[in-house]
Order: C-alpha cells, then structure tokens, then sequence
C-alpha cells in the first residue's frame, strides 16, 4: 500500500532545495545608518521650524513690525498704558497736595477725593486716546524705529543702547503731551506746567523686552538665526537620506515622518517653558502684559509649527494605511466594500427617473453657461486679467503677488475648459433605457407558463411526472 503524496513525511527534493539556499543579508549597517539619520531629523525639525520663523519673522523689519501691531489695539496693553500714563502724570505733579493748596478751607479733607475723582477721569480719556488710530500709528512708529535695537538684543549684539539698558523700551511720551493737549481742550489745565518736562525725559515708555526676558530667550534665538541657512538646506536632506538609504523605505519614511511629528510636539513643549520664564521675570502686575506679548509675537511660529505637524501627520496617516499591518488591511478592506455598495446606490440613484431629470436639467444649464462663455470668451479673459492688475498694483506682499497670479492661471483655466460636453437628450435617455435591455439590446421577458409545466413535468420526483408505466 503506497502512502498518499500529502501524507509522506519523506523531505521532498524541493523543500531540501529551498532549506539550501542561503538566507539574505540583514544589512545592519543600513538600518543602523537610517535609525540614526532619523532620530537626527527629529532632532533638527524643531530647530528649523523656529529658525524659518526668526529669519522670517523677527530680522524682517515690515513682518517684526506687522507682528507686533496687534498689540496696539490689546485691551491688556492700553489699560496698561492708560494707567501708567495717568500715575506719571500725578506722581510728576503732586496733584493732591496742589489741591490741598489751593483750597482755603478743609482742603486736606476734599484733597483726596478731588484727586480720586480727577485721576479716574484722566485715566478714561487717556484710554480714549490710545484707542484711537493716532496711537497705533505712533506704535508701529516706535517699533520700526527700535527694529535694529531688538535684532541686536536677541541675537546678543553689544552695539548702542543695546549693550547698555539690555532691554527694548518704546518710548509713548507723545501720547502723554497729546492727552493733556486733549485735557487742555475740556477745561483741564493742571497738567501744562510738566508738559516741556515730560518731553524732555521721555517721562512714558513701555518696556517691550526687559533685561531678564532677553537673557531668557537670547541663547535659543541667537541659535536659531545663526544656522538658519544651513538647517534649512541640511534638515530636509536628512529626511531624504533616511528614505533612500533604508532597506524597507516605507516603513523608514513612516518613522521619519513619525520622528518629525515628535519634534515638533517637543517645540510646543519648550515653547510653554520658555513663555513661562518670560512672563517670570516681570514684576507680577505686568505678567499679563508680558503674555499677550509673547503670544503676539510668537503666534506666526505656533501657526507655521501647526502647519508642519499636520503635513507629519497626514504623511504619517497615508503612509501606515498602504502598509501590511493588519488594521490597515481591514481598514482598506472596509473601505472597498463600503465604496462597491456605494458605487451600486449611485447607480441605481443614477438611473432612477427623478434622477434622470434633475441631471438633463443641470445639464442643460451647464449647457447654456457654456455656450454664453464661448460667446464671450475673450472679453472675460481680459476682465481677468484687468482685476489681477489692479491687485498687483494695490498689493504690499510678495505672497499677495504670487496667490493673485496663482488665481488668475485658475480663472484663464476655468473658463477655457468647457464644464460639461454637450450631449443630445435623446442620447441621454436611451442611456437610461440600456438598463432596461439585455447587453445585445434583447428585452427579458419573463418566463412562459408552459416553460414552467414543462421543467415540472420532467422531473422524477414530482407526482405525476416520469413515464406512464401502466
């Protein structure tokens, strides 16, 4: 008795074939080289995302400027302003004991009430004053004038006034003198006599960077600008290398990826602290002011640091869903089941008739929009074109220049593409009639009665059915 193929426990010539041939190389110097070069990218990642931002943000007069505008109109910023601005007023002029002086009887009882009530007013029309357009456009003044001043700081330059105050001051003493112009106007005089001696020494600034704030962030700016050419050229070519010199490149572009998003969550982290060391070392009534400062002149880096972890992280996503893992197997298993029963609804929806009719009506539409477009073709080029030449000459950015051509090339694209092929409705009805036949163009009919006697009648076990044996 011979034993079944399947059964033999006999080796078989091809399996001692396959156990002779050598296994492959695990190339150990490669991964070695890629698991390096990736825990390099995730180290360089965060660095080149803050160094884009100072190079473009901070050594950029216009952006450093345009940054830090906002600040202007912060309600944080102008209570803060208005109330520094009234206690210089009344510290310079000793508004209570000239009260006190002035009135003959019981003037150190109504002295302090006076001087309340006169302070409180003061301090309202000061905010009116600095919620004006005036007082904006003295800040981007004094900002672009200390531009230099603040490079210099940051970047740890021991040039001017930089290398003596280590802090950034803006000096707000003309929107002191023009309250008191505006006092002036109402009826209140008291403040005239300081007025020359306000302008003299600059009696109202307001400290945008102190000196523990610069020496917080000057070591990670300074960093930052000093390698910006270099990180940018270096970092993404790291990326690359990873990639290419991986034996399994999917997979070492999956943890590139994967290392870039670490990098940046670990910048999100190292911003918090740092932001937490800035608003430290201010004393505790300007803390408040010293956050929205930050956050305004950081919040171009959080925007740009966002932007980078979501391409990360979609890379990441697309990547590890057309791999061999077993939830993206079932995933993209799910997906061709749900888009086969997807696609059978649309089609069946397709070929309904209210279907049927609402598309011949769209189409039509589409029709004669296509028809009023030939028609006027040229001129709407031109409108285009008219339109874009009024932006770029309106326009102050780069970036304003390239989308307005970038939409220009869409809109000459748009209009010279027809948006939908004119199509006869008889053609389109009798595509809806093809369902209704068979692929030679034969109608189903049902089956005869007399089909179905007959398919009865010859079967055995049906009574009645069979050959007569009598």
């Amino acid at each position: 008795m011979t034993t079944p193929p399947e059964l033999s426990t006999e080796p078989s010539s091809e399996g001692t074939a396959l156990e002779a041939v050598p296994k492959p190389k695990r190339h150990l110097a490669r991964r070695i080289i890629t698991w390096v070069l990736v825990v390099l990218f995730a180290i360089l990642t965060p660095i080149t995302v803050a160094s884009a931002w100072a190079v473009k943000t901070v050594t950029n007069t216009d952006r450093y400027v345009s940054t830090l505008q906002p600040l202007s109109s912060n309600p944080v910023i102008i209570n803060y302003v208005a109330t520094k601005a009234t206690t210089t007023l009344f510290n310079e002029l000793n508004v209570e004991n000239r009260i006190s002086a002035v009135v003959p009887f019981g003037g150190n009882l109504i002295a302090r009430p006076l001087t309340q009530q006169l302070e409180s007013y003061t301090q309202t029309q000061v905010k009116k004053l600095l919620s004006t357009t005036w007082f904006q456009e003295l800040w981007e003044k004094e900002n672009t004038f200390t531009h230099t001043q603040a490079v210099n700081l940051l970047t740890g330059k021991d040039t001017g006034v930089a290398s003596t105050a280590r802090k950034l001051v803006l000096n707000l003493t003309p929107a002191l003198t023009k309250a008191i112009d505006e006092l002036d106007a109402k009826g209140i005089t008291v403040f005239d006599p300081i007025k020359r001696k306000l302008n003299t020494d600059h009696a109202l600034t307001f400290d945008l960077y102190t000196n523990q704030q610069v020496q917080s962030a000057q070591k990670y700016f300074n960093l930052a600008v000093q390698l910006r050419i270099f990180l940018l050229i270096f970092t993404p070519l790291v990326g690359i290398a990873a990639v290419l010199v991986a034996v399994e490149r999917r997979r070492a572009a999956l943890r590139t990826l994967l290392g870039g998003v670490l990098g940046c969550l670990v910048l999100v982290v190292l911003l918090t602290w740092i932001r937490s060391r800035f608003v430290s070392a201010v004393p505790p009534d300007a803390s408040q002011v010293a956050q929205e400062v930050w956050d305004t002149l950081t919040r171009y880096l959080h925007r740009l640091l966002y932007v980078v972890l979501g391409v990360f992280v979609l890379g990441s996503i697309v990547l590890w869903l057309v791999g061999p893992s077993t939830w993206a197997v079932a995933f993209r298993r799910t997906v061709r089941g749900s888009s086969k029963k997807l696609a059978t609804t649309a089609d069946v929806a397709y070929h309904s008739e209210t279907t049927s009719k609402a598309i011949d009506k769209a189409t039509e539409v589409l029709e004669r929009a296509n028809a009023f477009v030939k028609r006027n073709l040229v001129p709407m080029r031109w409108v285009g074109v008219f339109v874009a030449a009024i932006i770029w000459l309106t326009a102050r950015t780069v970036s304003a220049l390239f989308w307005t051509f970038i939409l220009l090339v869409i809109y000459q694209v748009v209009i010279s593409v027809p948006w939908v092929r004119a199509q006869p409705a008889l053609q389109r009805g009798a595509s809806h009639e093809l369902t209704a036949t068979g692929v030679d163009g034969a109608e189903t009919a049902p089956p005869s009665e007399g089909a179905e006697l007959s398919s009865e009648s010859s079967d055995p076990t049906t009574p009645g059915g069979g050959a007569d044996k009598t």
